[in-house]
């Protein structure tokens, strides 16, 4: 097929051509659509699409098209021997939604691809603008595949929806063929998750008669970690230590010490504790003082972004999720689905002005007093174009957030506020670490405090400060050698706590970790375990339902649940994206897998008739 890109604007094309060009663009969602054709001059509004100035824009709702189930290649039911099932050539399938009556195909995706199709006959050439990434360019391909296209297409790679930015890649485009690699790796990736989802899902239910248990690559590893620290919670066993505590004071400020050593037994600990009850004064043996630099964060990818949400709002990933993505449609944010925390040359050259914005609206007042960032010399260390990837960190775009929610104004405050820790001062601290004896045991205090707050200045998180057991909120001016008096003595009875369930922010942090998922599908996965009912939120913790915990219990031990096959996997996958391996071979590995995977299956449970 051949391949070329239309600039901006059809008037050179009009000088070659006396006929009318007319261009079809596709995007993933309506109001990005629209928004791109106000840009283009496309504000005729039709039926599932607006045109003008020789452009149609039409959109998808999400992703409308995947692949076919066993039934639709005409295997109802499937046997012992079928095991592993996979097509010899893959189908397409429209999105289908559950009824009273089983389910049927999605009347709003079957009435909107009516209307693709439409657009796309009417049109000599097609721009590719659906979400710039590896899924995004594989909803496209599908649609072009199902609607049986043969035009010429290009590709708009953007990373904000600001019109500067639509018009430079209107203006920038390449032949979609220059994304084949990327479309590959997002095309086997699926077909892969299919089989061994479908496999393993049809196989634990032929083997075990239980009913269908929807397993998957992903999903299915996701939920054993939540099931298994749940269950390791159920069964904790507390350990008890007694920690001694002395109180000393000077200058009239009081302050605790810690013994060195935490006792495991109550009698021993009560032993110690008399003793120091009667000793009349403690010496101070040991006083260090050391300065640190605590060195800027990062900026923010997804992951990052959604954890830190977590943990300062208790915003949950999927919440997360849903408002960086309106943040960008409303132009205050770059590209949010990104996994890195970098930026590209030409994107760092455009930050001044941004940076100055921000200091202006008076966000973040402490940091833009003390002067603590020159936006006209700007730390480089945030550039890299190989760890910028597909995508650049998630930056503002300088456009100023107004009318926004409560929740969306918390993600973009935090958005902003990385932007300017990242390049500011570090912070420095003092640590000041006492040591004293006191009935010929050893205690110990420190005390942490700031005497240059650089980037700490822009919110003040205190946790952003290491502490530690032995941390006082103050120490008076102190000497080696001197002794002071015993103001009191105090023993405490800890019992270690049992470990609890994930957060959102431990879990997104477990699944970057392991590998399991990519930034734009780990939200996904939570979403399709608690639409399954394998999964709920209790408070801010994320627990297995029975559901869940019954199927971790059937799958544990089994290859469906190992979160490092998910590791071998993306090796894999990158080498597809690089060229270094073939989708073929690639697949030939898979049905390897499906067939060591229902084997494992079939010879554990007895097989038994549905």
């Amino acid at each position: 097929m051949y391949h070329f890109s239309f600039p901006y604007g059809l008037a050179v094309w009009k000088d070659i051509k006396t006929e009318l060009i007319m261009i079809a663009i596709l995007t993933d969602k309506p109001s990005v659509g629209k928004e791109i054709g106000r840009i283009i001059g496309a504000t005729k509004v039709r039926n599932g699409y607006v045109e003008g100035n020789g452009y149609m824009v039409t959109w998808t709702f999400g992703n409308m098209l995947s692949l076919a189930m066993p039934k639709d290649y005409g295997t109802q039911k499937l046997e012992r021997d079928d095991f592993p099932f996979i097509p010899a050539r893959f189908g397409l399938m429209i999105r289908h939604t559950r009824t009273e009556n089983g389910w049927i195909p999605d009347i709003e995706a079957v009435l909107q691809l009516k209307v693709i199709e439409k657009v796309f006959q009417n049109c000599d050439t097609i721009i590719a603008a659906t979400d710039a990434s590896r899924e995004g360019e594989m909803a496209f391909r599908y649609v072009y595949q199902y609607l049986n296209c043969t035009q010429p297409c290009s590709r708009l790679w953007i990373s904000s929806l600001t019109d500067e930015s639509v018009r430079k890649g209107l203006e920038d485009m390449k032949p979609d063929s220059c994304y084949d690699s990327l479309f590959l790796s997002a095309d086997c990736r699926n077909k892969a998750d299919w089989i061994l989802g479908i496999n393993a899902s049809y196989a634990m239910c032929k083997a075990t008669g239980l009913g269908n248990n929807s397993l998957g690559r992903v999903q299915t590893p996701v939920l054993a970690a939540i099931s298994r620290r749940y269950r390791e919670r159920e069964n904790h066993i507390s350990s008890d230590s007694w920690p001694v505590y002395i109180t000393l004071q000077k200058d009239g400020i009081l302050f605790k010490m810690r013994r060195t050593q935490d006792l495991s037994d109550r009698e021993s600990a009560a032993m110690f504790f008399q003793d120091c009850r009667l000793a009349q004064s403690a010496q101070i043996t040991g006083i260090t003082r050391s300065i640190n630099e605590i060195l800027p964060p990062e900026l923010f990818d997804l992951t990052q972004l959604q954890k830190e949400a977590n943990i300062r709002h208790g915003l949950t990933a999927s919440e997360v999720y849903d408002i960086t993505q309106s943040l960008y449609e409303k132009k205050l944010i770059s590209y949010p689905r990104t996994s890195s925390r970098y930026l590209t040359e030409d994107v760092f050259d455009s930050l001044p002005p941004i940076m100055s914005d921000l200091l202006s609206w008076d966000m973040f007042p402490a940091s833009g007093k003390s002067a603590a960032i020159d936006v006209l010399t700007l730390s480089r260390s945030v550039i890299s174009r190989e760890k910028a990837n597909v995508h650049h960190a998630i930056i503002t775009t300088g456009v100023r957030p107004d009318g926004l929610s409560e929740k969306e104004m918390l993600v973009y405050r935090l958005v902003a506020g990385r932007m300017l820790e990242a390049f500011m001062q570090p912070c420095r601290i003092e640590t000041t670490s006492v040591e004293a004896v006191c009935a010929a045991q050893h205690f110990k205090a420190e005390h942490t405090k700031i005497i240059e707050e650089g980037w700490y200045s822009v919110f003040k998180h205190p946790d952003i400060i290491p502490q530690s057991a032995y941390s006082v909120n103050g120490l008076p001016q102190l000497d080696k050698g001197i002794s002071l008096n015993l103001c009191g003595c105090n023993m405490l009875h800890k019992k270690q706590l049992p470990v609890n369930p994930f957060t959102d922010a431990e879990l997104v942090e477990y699944m970057e970790q392991h590998g399991l998922g990519t930034v734009s599908s780990r939200t996904n996965i939570i979403r399709t375990l608690i639409k399954r009912k394998y999964i709920r939120y209790s408070g801010k913790y994320i627990v297995p339902t029975p559901k869940g915990m019954f199927t971790y219990e059937t799958i544990r031990g089994k290859r469906i649940a190992d979160a490092s096959l998910t590791g071998e996997w993306e090796k894999q996958l990158a080498g597809l994206e690089n060229g270094m391996t073939t989708g073929q071979k690639f697949l030939d590995r898979i049905r390897t897998l499906a067939m060591e995977m229902t084997d494992d299956i079939f010879n554990t449970y007895t097989p038994k008739k549905i």
